[in-house]
Order: structure tokens, then sequence, then C-alpha cells
């Protein structure tokens, strides 16, 4: 299960049970409710799924209220109150506003969820590594100020991991990579890219690793090509800095680029002076 336990506000005293503290006025019953379940104005998925169990909306799939959640919030981190009443006012069609729409709603947000997993390992949040990770199975290697970005446009409640509902939110975007690459012009995101093209070559089942015995056939070409001169061993020590006895697709990033950088001599351009 995705829920763990959510961080609500302090439930007002019973005598204030129909009065906003902070508006100095009656409150609604949606909005008492709404704010004993949220926190600064947003309900967050934990927070909607307690919600949702105390009220008795029982018999739903976490991926189907996670769904919910996600129509529900649109491109905010957690609902907010006009949709939460916007819901809350349905009443006897509560339940139902939390299904499927259709069975095309289904079958996507089931497809969702076993992608999300496929690249947590079964974990419930999904960490900067994991995603830099899934979209090199997609086919782009990100650079660093990319991924950054990228993650940060999906990591909506600024946790520093993502959620199923942020996953599906992304997901559900027809162009959801376009804004991980940036344009042409970017030479040094272009060069990052062909980087991973080539290092993806190698990396056959797409792990985003080699072992140092896979990273031979690698380290040959660039030989051949004359790109490297050290040998085998001593490319090894390099690239492999944290010593696991595998070459992943950061350390050989980094590597390759400084040692491409080293092998360019300034004094070699010409003067045209």
């Amino acid at each position: 299960r995705f829920r763990s336990e959510p961080r609500l506000c302090p439930a007002p005293p019973l005598f204030a049970m129909n009065f906003n503290t902070k508006q100095g006025k009656t409150a609604s019953l949606s909005q008492i409710i709404f704010e004993q379940y949220s926190c600064d104005g947003n309900m967050s998925f934990e927070q909607f799924q307690y919600l949702c169990e105390d009220k008795g909306f029982g018999g739903i799939e976490e991926e189907e209220l996670g769904a919910a959640f996600v129509r529900m919030s649109g491109n905010s981190k957690g609902i907010q109150y006009p949709e939460f009443l916007d819901w809350w006012k349905t009443q006897d069609d509560r339940q139902t506003g939390l299904r499927f729409r259709s069975e095309e709603e289904k079958e996507m947000v089931q497809r969702a969820k076993k992608s999300f997993f496929q690249g947590t390992g079964g974990c419930t949040r999904m960490t900067r590594d994991d995603f830099q990770l899934k979209c090199y199975h997609a086919g782009y290697c990100l650079s660093e100020e990319e991924l950054e970005e990228a993650f940060r446009e999906l990591d909506k409640d600024g946790s520093g991991e993502i959620d199923f509902p942020e996953y599906l939110r992304w997901r559900q975007g027809d162009n959801r990579f376009a804004h991980l690459l940036h344009d042409a012009s970017d030479e040094h995101s272009d060069y990052i890219r062909q980087v991973g093209d080539f290092f993806r070559g190698y990396d056959w089942e797409l792990k985003g690793y080699l072992s140092v015995e896979a990273f031979r056939p690698l380290y040959d070409i660039l030989v051949e090509q004359g790109e490297v001169t050290e040998c085998y061993e001593k490319v090894i020590e390099q690239v492999d800095t944290n010593g696991d006895g595998q070459v992943s697709l950061n350390e050989f990033i980094k590597w390759y680029a400084e040692t491409w950088e080293s092998t360019e001599d300034p004094e070699d351009e010409a003067d045209p002076s």
C-alpha cells in the first residue's frame, strides 16, 4: 500500500467545530473537514487517503484513488479547497466520483503503476536516481541540470522523492518528455546525450551500469578510436570512482568528459593573428 501516516493539522476543539478561527466567522462543514485533513491549504495524497478511509469510502484500490487525487489536484501539489468542495457537494455520489471514469483510464493508470514499481524496485517512492534511470530506459540521457529541472517539476510537494500520483500526473502528459531536454543549441546537453547513447549501446539490459568485465568491449573501442591510451586497469581505477566493481552511466559520463577535455590542447588552435 502507498499509504503512510499523514501529517494532519490539529483538529479544532469541540466548541469551535463550526467556527473558522482564522477568518473569525462561522465555517461550513466542508471547510472544517478540509482544514482537518489538510495543511497550509493543500491536501496531500496521504491526507486524502486518510480522509477517505475515515469517511468509509472503502473498496477503492489505491491506484484508483491516486487517479481521483490527480484529477482533483490538477497541476497543484495537493487538493485545494475549491476542488475539494466540488467533490464534497456531490454527497451520495462522492464514492462514485472516486472511481475510474472509463476502462481506458483504468488501463492507463494500471500501466503507470506497473511502470512506477518497475522504476522503484517495488518501493512506494521514486528517488532522483530511479527517475534518471527511467528516462535512460526511454532513451533520454539527461545532464545534471536537466535532471534537476525535470525532477523538480515532478516533485510537486518538494519531498525529494516522487510518489505515485506525482508520477501518474507526469505519465498522463502526451509530451511528458518535452520539458526534459534543452533545445538543440545547448551543446553541452547534446554532448551528454551522445555519450549516453554510446554507453547504452553496451548496456544491453538497460541497467544504467556495466560490470567491469562488460566495460571491456567499450574500452577497446575507445582505444581503437584513439580516444584512450592508458591501460585498462588504470582506466577502471579512474572510472569506477566508488570501487563497487561497476561502471555507472554517471561515472562514465564524468570520466569521459574529463578524458575528452584533457586531450584538447588550446595551444593547437591556430592564432588568427
